[in-house]
C-alpha cells in the first residue's frame, strides 16, 4: 500500500491539474511494480493498492516475489526523485509557497497474508478487489511511516518470507501491537536517503514512438524473465544498482550496530541505557533518524522507566 504525501495540500493548490499530478505518479508506480511481477489493484485518490499473488507458487518463488515487492518500492522511490516531470513541482510557485522545499514523496506499507479476491459492487458499479484484514494492515503500516520518519515500513511476516540477504538489508525498529490485532509483531524499515538522488535530465518526458514503446516492452519482458529465473540473485540490486547505492551510502555499519544495541536495551526494558544510546544515534548521520526519535518520544512518556507490565512490545497508536 502506498500513499502520496501532503496530498490534501497539493489538491487544494493544483485543483483541476491534480489529475495530471496523480497520473504522473501512477505512471511511475505502476511501471516499476510491473517490472517486478506486481499488479496494481486499486487507485484510491492519493493511494495505490498493489499486490503480489503468492498462491499457486512454490516456496522459493514466493520468496522471490517478497524480495521483488521490496525492491520494486525502492525503485519507485528512486524513479520519483529522478523524474524530470515530477521535479517540475519543486518549482511550482503555489506549491512552494504552501509547502516550502516541496517535492513529491510517498509512504509505503508492506505486509503479507491471505486475502479474498473477487468482484465488489452491484449492477451499477463493480470493482475487482481484495478483502482481508491483511490489506488493512498494509494501509495501517503506511499510515505510521510518518511517525517513524521512514519511507517504507515492513511487517515481520513479510521479513520472514524474504530471502535472508534481502531481509538483512532491513532494520528492526520496533515491536508493536496494533489496536484490534491479536498478536504483537516486529516492525522493520529499509533505510533510504531519497534526497541524495539528482534529477535525471536525460529521462524522456514525451511519449515514446510506437517503435520505441515496442522495444521498451520487449526489454521489460526480457528483464522479468531474467529476474524470475532461479539463478538470478535479487540482492544484486543492492550491490550494483547505482540509485540504491546512492540512497544507502549514508547509512554506516557503525550506525546500524549502535542502533541495534539501543533497540535491544529498549526491548529488554533497560530504558535509561536505551535513552543514552538512541540520543547518540538520533543525529549520528547529521539528519535526524526517525526511528530513534520515535522510540525516544515513547519512552519519554514514562519518564524513561519501562512500565511494570512491559512485555517487550507496545501498543502502537496510529495518530
Amino acid at each position: 500500500f502506498c500513499d502520496i504525501r501532503n496530498f490534501t495540500d497539493a489538491t487544494e493548490v493544483l485543483q483541476d491539474q491534480v489529475m495530471v499530478f496523480v497520473n504522473r505518479i501512477a505512471g511511475v508506480v505502476h511501471s516499476c511494480i510491473n517490472e517486478f511481477f506486481g499488479s496494481p489493484n486499486k487507485n484510491i485518490g492519493d493511494a495505490f493498492l498493489l499486490a503480489w499473488r503468492l498462491s499457486g507458487h512454490k516456496e522459493r518463488k514466493q520468496q522471490r516475489l517478497a524480495d521483488m515487492a521490496l525492491v520494486s518500492f525502492v525503485k519507485v522511490i528512486a524513479q520519483i526523485n529522478k523524474s524530470p516531470l515530477l521535479a517540475e513541482y519543486r518549482n511550482h510557485p503555489k506549491l512552494v509557497k504552501r509547502m516550502p522545499n516541496y517535492r513529491v514523496r510517498m509512504g509505503f506499507g508492506l505486509h503479507s497474508g491471505w486475502a479474498i479476491e473477487g468482484a465488489i459492487g452491484s449492477e451499477f458499479k463493480i470493482d475487482a478487489s481484495y478483502l482481508s484484514p491483511n490489506v488493512n494492515m498494509a494501509a495501517r503500516l503506511e499510515a505510521v511511516t510518518k511517525q517513524f520518519g521512514c519511507l517504507i515500513l515492513l511487517s515481520e511476516s513479510l521479513i520472514r518470507l524474504m530471502s535472508e540477504p534481502i531481509a538483512d538489508e532491513c532494520r528492526l525498529i520496533d515491536h508493536v501491537k496494533m489496536v484490534g490485532t491479536k498478536e504483537a509483531f516486529k516492525l522493520y524499515t529499509i533505510d533510504l536517503d531519497d534526497l541524495a538522488l539528482e534529477v535525471d535530465r536525460n529521462m524522456p518526458i514525451v511519449a515514446p514512438s510506437k517503435n520505441a514503446a515496442f522495444r521498451a516492452k520487449r526489454d521489460i519482458a526480457r528483464k522479468k524473465q531474467e529476474r524470475w529465473s532461479d539463478d538470478f540473485q535479487m540482492h544484486k540490486f543492492f550491490e550494483c544498482d547505482p540509485d540504491i547505492q546512492t540512497m544507502r551510502s549514508k547509512f554506516t555499519d557503525e550506525f546500524f550496530c549502535r542502533f541495534s544495541m539501543a533497540y535491544l536495551n529498549y526491548e529488554a526494558g533497560e530504558w535509561q541505557v536505551a535513552k543514552d544510546m538512541l540520543e547518540a544515534t538520533r543525529f549520528l548521520l547529521a539528519t535526524e533518524d526517525g526511528p530513534s526519535a520515535a522510540l525516544l518520544r515513547y519512552m519519554r512518556q514514562y519518564n524513561w522507566e519501562a512500565p511494570k507490565d512491559w512485555r517487550n512490545y507496545r501498543i502502537l497508536a496510529e495518530k
